[in-house]
């Protein structure tokens, strides 16, 4: 049995999903909802989606009899609204990060998803990866002894977008935190509960400082210092200033475990898939991470499904409770350096 998708938005990170569905097992792609029948019609050519079936509203896409699961890959103040529909809809939901802009929108959901009985998952895609996994592993075997602190980074370019970018605009949710540094934010999270046997843990306290263009009113940079309830600790850099390291480190008492490619473990041009680990006073030692498929959102699509198709309404990988923990980290790191959005208000 597989899982028919539909496919909400057709931006870049849609068509970076359609791939991976493309090579993913007991999945398939059906539909694709977008705002003109025009780009919903050259969306699904690329994927041989039927014509009849691509349709240029998302309503008419949450209409499809035939669509089990829709991914939501629109702008983030759409998240909510999108999520809540495709909920009433009685269509399971992958919802691409961050799953609101705010606590109260995600509670929204949550309870939408509850009161019409669907699977709903936030798309943190790399926390499926066999790369997460294996660092894990290590960490709860104490090749590092007692963990002390986790050093996480995620920044780009974005000047090279322009000023017309999603990236720029604070009506869109632009900059740097919602987009890319809920990344490090997960990251530190799931590292600090692994470090305590639990799936994650919440910060107990987040002290950040960072630059919010007085132009755009959105975040360019933000470093964010961060305390957990069982003493680890972590660094946190997200920016869309440039292009900076986007690796990952965990330090312990006997060493250092670290990913130089964390984020997107497909694409090779950012650093191989693999474990690093050092112990103190000697070389950095390789440790290789098996996997039968390489394509990271084929590997989440398949985590959704067999978790689907297994009556289940959460994914171990990104549980509901996990969201919850999430959103609230990044409202708390917004108060932090006085980022707001019109949700907000």
């Amino acid at each position: 049995m597989s899982l028919k998708w539909g496919i909400i938005g057709t931006g870049a990170i849609a068509n970076t999903f359609a791939r991976g569905l493309a090579v993913a097992r007991r999945n398939e792609l059906v539909a694709v909802g977008s705002r003109t029948p025009e780009s919903a019609q050259i969306f699904g050519k690329k994927y041989n989606v039927p014509a009849s079936q691509c349709y240029g509203s998302y309503a008419e896409l949450l209409k499809d009899p035939g669509v089990d699961i829709v991914y939501i890959s629109t702008p983030h103040p759409q998240h909510c609204e999108l999520a809540v529909q495709t909920a009433k809809a009685g269509k399971h939901i992958l919802l691409e990060k961050p799953m609101a802009m705010n606590e109260a929108e995600a509670q929204r959901v949550f309870d939408a998803a509850k009161q019409h009985n669907v699977f709903l998952m936030e798309a943190y895609m790399y926390r499926c990866h066999p790369q997460m996994e294996k660092l894990i592993e290590r960490i709860q075997a104490g090749d590092i002894g007692n963990v002390k602190l986790v050093r996480a980074s995620f920044s780009y370019n974005g000047y090279e977008f322009g000023p017309d970018s999603r990236l720029w605009l604070n009506e869109l949710g632009g900059g740097a935190l919602l987009d890319i540094g809920g990344y490090p934010m997960s990251f530190a999270r799931r590292i600090a509960g692994a470090v305590s046997g639990k799936p994650f843990l919440n910060p107990t306290a987040i002290k950040a400082v960072g630059h919010v263009q007085p132009e755009t009113k959105v975040d360019e940079w933000t470093i964010a210092s961060v305390q957990f309830e069982n003493n680890v600790t972590a660094q946190l850099l997200t920016g869309i200033f440039g292009d900076y390291d986007c690796g990952v480190e965990v330090v312990g008492t006997k060493g250092v475990l670290r990913l130089p490619n964390p984020w997107r473990p497909d694409i090779e041009a950012l650093g191989p898939v693999q474990v690093e680990r050092k112990e103190h006073g000697k070389p950095f030692e390789v440790l290789s991470v098996e996997m039968e498929q390489p394509n990271l959102y084929a590997i989440e699509a398949e985590a959704a499904a067999a978790a689907v198709l297994d009556g289940k309404k959460e994914c171990a990988y990104m549980s509901w409770d996990d969201s919850l923990g999430q959103v609230r980290a990044l409202d708390k790191w917004r108060q932090e350096i006085g980022l707001v959005y019109a949700a907000d208000q």
